[in-house]
């Protein structure tokens, strides 16, 4: 056997397994900015709906 048939197991992308892990991460990740975003729009466009129908 030689040192090209040595497979090094800390190389990039050598697991299927940690790499579908990091995808799942930043799915999550941009699912939460995405719902924190709509969250926080909804939440100015009722101030700026409240703020408008105040009465002053």
């Amino acid at each position: 056997m030689s040192d090209d048939d040595v497979v090094d197991k800390t190389a990039p992308g050598s697991s299927t397994l940690e790499e579908k892990h990091k995808e799942r991460g930043v799915s999550w990740q941009v699912f939460i900015y995405i719902a924190g975003s709509h969250l926080l729009l909804g939440f100015m466009a009722l101030l700026f709906y409240l703020g408008s129908h105040s009465g002053n």
